[in-house]
């Protein structure tokens, strides 16, 4: 057999379709149903691979006969459905045929008719988790809203980025790159995401590009960043990206970029393996991308009101 998506993490091999779901279901902890085509089977087994990875639960399963797929409402997951050959989707009564990444609906039931030689990807992440992530990235004070309700397979932001991501990922699959799965569904979830600032009365939406700067700054904080290297590696103006910034977030970019390195900072002076390393109060500053020892501490007592050696005794 040729090697498939997932190789190096098989779940089962096997002819019984039922065993196919319930490999499926096993990983995602998505309860759903499969029912086989009428027509004459196909000779050969179906294949399921997958694993879990930190937030995410990710398969790949190909049926090797015609199926249908019964998909109940979402509700709290996220279910992000990669085609790998053609797949027709009925929602609602409506029919469409799906090459390009979709989520289903937290709403309604969907039913697939995956490509039975190419399969899918599939993946699974809670909601609450997704929201975390969001909390993380916006400031806790702000609310969160997913919302998944819709009556049709739900196309996703900037879908051949996250195909590309994803797909690479399935054939190379390394811990270290979960957080590019993370962003890029992030970014195609955009259009369904709302926050409500304390501050304000109004549900707002954050554009794909501020996402996508954000997690960016999240994953690069210590290394050299200008607001133009950013608008640079984001694809959009710095002047745009500021306002997005001070709009959604409440500060600059520079700002926002500040306080993500003295965070990571107190995290590795408080942490009790500091005692057990060779660490330095100028190193971790060096570390968090703040290589100045005086300029490091005084942004350290203005953001959290004592000096770094504090966190030393």
């Amino acid at each position: 057999m040729a090697e498939r998506p997932l190789s190096g993490f098989p779940v089962v091999h096997s002819a019984n379709h039922g065993a196919l779901r319930d490999a499926v279901d096993g990983l995602t902890g998505y309860d759903h149903a499969v029912i086989r085509s009428t027509s004459a089977p196909r000779p050969g087994a179906g294949l399921v691979n997958g694993l879990r990875l930190d937030r995410i639960s990710l398969v790949f399963v190909a049926y090797a006969n015609r199926v249908s797929v019964l998909a109940p409402p979402t509700r709290d997951q996220v279910l992000l459905v990669i085609p790998l050959g053609p797949m027709h989707v009925e929602t609602a009564g409506h029919r469409s045929r799906m090459t390009t990444p979709f989520a289903l609906s937290s709403a309604i039931e969907t039913t697939m008719h995956p490509d039975p030689d190419a399969g899918a990807l599939v993946a699974s992440v809670q909601v609450s988790a997704i929201v975390e992530v969001l909390r993380e990235s916006f400031g806790g004070h702000r609310t969160f809203e997913l919302d998944l309700s819709q009556t049709r397979p739900i196309p996703l932001n900037a879908s051949i980025g996250l195909r590309r991501t994803w797909t690479e990922f399935v054939w190379r699959p390394d811990p270290a790159g979960v957080e590019d799965l993370i962003d890029s569904l992030l970014i195609g979830l955009v259009p369904y995401i709302n926050y409500l600032a304390h501050e304000r009365a109004e549900w707002l939406q954050p554009p794909a590009y501020l996402m996508a700067a954000v997690r960016y700054l999240r994953r690069h904080h210590a290394e050299p960043i200008s607001i133009t290297s950013l608008s640079d590696a984001i694809g959009i103006g710095s002047r745009q990206l500021q306002i997005a910034f001070k709009a959604h977030i409440g500060c600059t970019a520079q700002e926002y970029l500040k306080g993500l390195r003295l965070e990571h900072a107190w995290a590795l002076l408080g942490s009790a393996s500091l005692a057990h390393t060779e660490r330095t109060i100028a190193s971790v500053g060096a570390e968090v991308g703040i290589p100045h020892q005086g300029r490091f501490a005084q942004y350290f007592v203005e953001r959290f009101g004592v000096l770094p050696s504090a966190l030393l005794g």
